[in-house]
């Protein structure tokens, strides 16, 4: 993703934080609250506010020092190393780079995983994560769709953390992270 900016200095092209499809301009509609998540829609907004609607649980991190897509990192690709979570500024120790939620094999977006050609369940069994629990301490396994996107370890710079509490696996940076795009 390019960096355009209006008039203003707000970008021009986003992701839908739940839905993850790019927008563009004037159809990017931002938290009330926070001013700084995107979505395609009122609809998505909704969905992503609670985790019980398969959504990210924002209501539990707007405004806190969390990550967003396009804001404080992208997707693309690495040399040498493929699709990767690329910084697009400064990152400091502790910041919660990502918060994500895992989703099942019924999320609309599992179908755009790799293996490219694959059945769902073949994407589904690729990207899976069984290092969440449920309630009861049993494994559950689910897809996180950005980290699955992501193909190398960024274990020199952050770390993995299932909050069971609210659901999300968090991915804080370890140390002071300067972008070096």
């Amino acid at each position: 993703m390019s960096c355009e900016l209006d008039t203003e200095g707000q970008l021009l092209t986003r992701h839908c934080a739940f839905c993850l499809t790019e927008i563009r301009g004037e159809a990017i509609k931002k938290c009330a609250k926070c001013h700084k998540r995107a979505y395609c829609s009122r609809k998505c907004q909704s969905k992503d506010w609670t985790p019980n609607k398969k959504g990210q649980g924002h209501k539990n991190w707007c405004g806190t020092d969390c990550g967003e897509e396009d804001v404080d990192w992208t997707m693309r690709p690495v040399p040498g190393k493929g699709l990767g979570i690329v910084t697009l500024r400064d990152i400091p120790a502790a910041y919660k780079i990502i918060v994500e939620v895992g989703v099942d094999k019924s999320h609309p977006r599992v179908a755009d995983l790799m293996p490219q050609d694959g059945s769902l369940d073949d994407k589904f069994n690729l990207n899976k994560r069984g290092l969440v629990e449920d309630d009861n301490g049993s494994p559950l396994v689910l897809v996180f769709l950005r980290l699955a996107r992501v193909n190398h370890s960024c274990a020199p710079n952050a770390y993995y953390f299932y909050d069971k509490s609210v659901k999300v696996l968090q991915i804080p940076v370890m140390v002071d992270y300067l972008c070096i795009t």
